[in-house]
């Protein structure tokens, strides 16, 4: 396994699935659920997100780099209004790298709507 990787997995383990975080998790599946979508988007050749293709070599550095639980959780938020979804971990993992993608954007518009309604 190589470096990235094993940094990934420590991540995954001590971070994002801690046993701290287990009531960010409405379940035991739904955690699972969570952790395959990541380990899904960390081996996806690509990624298309907003008309942007990513290639694994964006994905992973993004994940590394940029990740952060808080976006984690809001991924889950939105995976969790879906309905009628198949391929649920591929759908759950598109939801997390837009997200990610798209955080910040995201906390700009919650700011705005804070602090100038």
């Amino acid at each position: 396994m190589d470096s990235e990787t094993k940094k990934f997995y420590y991540y995954l383990d001590e971070c994002y699935f801690h046993p701290e975080r287990d009531k960010e998790y409405l379940s035991q599946t739904e955690k699972n659920l969570v952790r395959k979508a990541m380990e899904l988007l960390w081996n996806k050749p690509e990624i298309k997100i907003d008309g942007v293709t990513y290639s694994n070599t964006e994905i992973r550095k993004k994940l590394l780099g940029e990740m952060m639980p808080e976006i984690l959780d809001r991924a889950v938020e939105i995976y969790r209004t879906a309905q009628n979804v198949k391929y649920e971990s591929a759908y759950l993992a598109t939801c997390i790298f837009g997200t990610l993608i798209n955080y910040d954007a995201y906390i700009e518009r919650l700011f705005n709507q804070t602090f100038y309604s």
